[in-house]
């Protein structure tokens, strides 16, 4: 409930409650938009670029109650546009990629394979995925936030862990 009143007064042009709400967010949209490109650069920029939409735009928020999901909306967006303007992202993981500070040295392999399993789903099965497992939202939510339906999710998300389950079974990043 306080945070429904920030973002009602953050919508009334309170630039306070605005930060706060960021100040909350903000790890959230950084593991968001990590999971999408992999790079802390470009995680700075696509979380910058999140942030200042949000802030342009909380006026035209007509339900306080969904920011968690209007903010998504938004970091998904800018996400892709990002990266599909700067290309194909690489694979290969070099000096400035943020998973070798986060992840402890005995799980580095397993987690860079799950991100790489991840990376390499098409965007719907990839939105989808994130949203169920990092996000931990339930199908309905997920349908609402990207505005499909149900059934849409729950396939994208049978046929996200299939091909994941596949490639991480072959070992395809091991090699």
């Amino acid at each position: 409930m306080e945070e429904v009143l920030l973002v009602k007064r953050a919508i009334k042009g309170d630039s306070q409650a605005f930060e706060n709400l960021m100040n909350i967010y903000f790890d959230r949209m950084c593991r968001e938009a990590y999971i999408r490109c992999k790079y802390e650069d470009d995680v700075k920029e696509i979380v910058q670029e999140t942030i200042y939409k949000a802030y342009r735009n909380i006026r035209n928020l007509k339900e306080p109650q969904y920011f968690k999901t209007w903010l998504s909306k938004i970091l998904i967006n800018v996400a892709n546009d990002y990266l599909r303007k700067k290309g194909m992202v690489d694979l290969e993981l070099d000096k400035t990629s943020y998973i070798k500070e986060v992840v402890t040295e005995d799980k580095v392999e397993i987690k860079i394979d799950l991100y790489n399993a991840i990376d390499e789903l098409e965007d719907k099965y990839k939105d989808v995925v994130i949203l169920r497992y990092f996000d931990d939202l339930k199908i309905e939510e997920i349908s609402k936030r990207l505005d499909r339906p149900i059934n849409t999710i729950k396939t994208h998300l049978r046929k996200a862990l299939k091909d994941m389950k596949k490639m991480l079974k072959e070992g395809y990043f091991n090699e």
